[in-house]
């Protein structure tokens, strides 16, 4: 019982630090990034959805569906940002703070880009 008590009061000292030395609530970060996990993954599904379509076809010259693919990395891109977005529009942050955040913003998003760009550059030789 003592360890639960003492969790407890560590998460109320947190978010109360956060709140006053970041303006942001670590709790409403923490429920918009599990909640944009649905619609994040849905879009990755869209993306290998679009790309399965592609495989299966036997006619493959027509390409792959470009449509579908958008609109799935449009989906997952902005799942992906909504709650650092709550950072950056509602946070009063320190200089270092920014300069991580924005390399983890550019780092991830651009890992993600070579990543899709890669695979489906594969796709459309095969």
């Amino acid at each position: 019982m003592d360890l639960i008590n003492s969790v407890i009061v560590y998460l109320q000292n947190f978010i109360a630090i956060s709140e006053k030395t970041y303006h942001v609530n670590p709790l409403i970060f923490c429920i918009l990034y599990f909640g944009s996990a649905v619609p994040l993954y849905y879009g990755y599904y869209r993306v290998g959805r679009s790309i399965i379509k592609y495989e299966k076809r036997e006619n493959k010259s027509q390409g792959i569906d470009k449509k579908e693919l958008k609109v799935g990395i449009t989906i997952s891109a902005i799942a992906w940002l909504i709650p650092y977005m709550y950072v950056i529009l509602f946070g009063k942050l320190s200089l270092h703070i920014w300069i991580i955040l924005i390399i983890l913003i550019l780092a991830t998003g651009l890992l993600f880009y070579k990543t899709l760009k890669n695979k489906i550059s594969k796709i459309i030789k095969n």
